[in-house]
């Protein structure tokens, strides 16, 4: 919530600013200021697949464009939540997932409705007063992408500025006959 919400590492509680890396499917780790500086979306999805395979391309985002692509997806929220716990402090291992209703657009694709979500495993590394120094996170970005490329493309031919609510709307609603 912090990484989402604060501008300024030293305003953190949950982390020791000093020492925290955020380390995402065994790539380098990112300082608490890259991880903040790119923001929570781009440093879980940045990849180094060629730039035709990237379903999202995280280097061509900015914290802010990352998290309006998201919230306009998931409307009602994104929720992350840990399902199992299986060590405690100072070393904890868990399991999570992701989740939210698929109900705005995503990158040129109509909202669903449907539940999208993705699982994995985390490790988090505590200092002495229980502030993350080491958050590893581990899982499938196909699990998240498959749900959100599954809706149509939205019409190409109105811009992005415009208002495409009743495109959207067509898209997802619309009989699968007249198309």
């Amino acid at each position: 919530m912090e990484l989402s919400h604060k501008t300024r590492l030293q305003d953190f509680k949950t982390i020791n600013p000093d020492k925290f890396k955020l380390i995402v499917n065994g790539r380098e780790g990112l300082s608490g200021e890259e991880t903040l500086r790119l923001g929570s979306y781009n440093a879980l999805l940045k990849n180094s697949l060629p730039k035709e395979f990237q379903y999202y391309k995280a280097d061509e985002e900015t914290f802010e464009s990352s998290h309006d692509a998201f919230q306009s997806a998931f409307p009602r929220g994104f929720a992350w939540e840990v399902l199992n716990v299986y060590s405690g402090p100072l070393v904890i291992s868990f399991k999570f997932r992701h989740w939210g209703f698929f109900e705005g657009p995503f990158k040129g694709h109509a909202p669903t409705g449907e539940k999208v979500e993705f699982h994995g495993l985390g490790v988090l590394k505590m200092d002495e007063s229980q502030r993350a120094e080491d958050v590893e996170i581990y899982y499938d970005p196909a699990e998240l992408f498959g749900g959100l490329l599954k809706g149509p493309l939205i019409s190409p031919s109105r811009s992005d500025s415009e208002d495409n609510t009743a495109t959207v709307a067509a898209a997802t609603h619309g009989c699968p006959f007249s198309k």
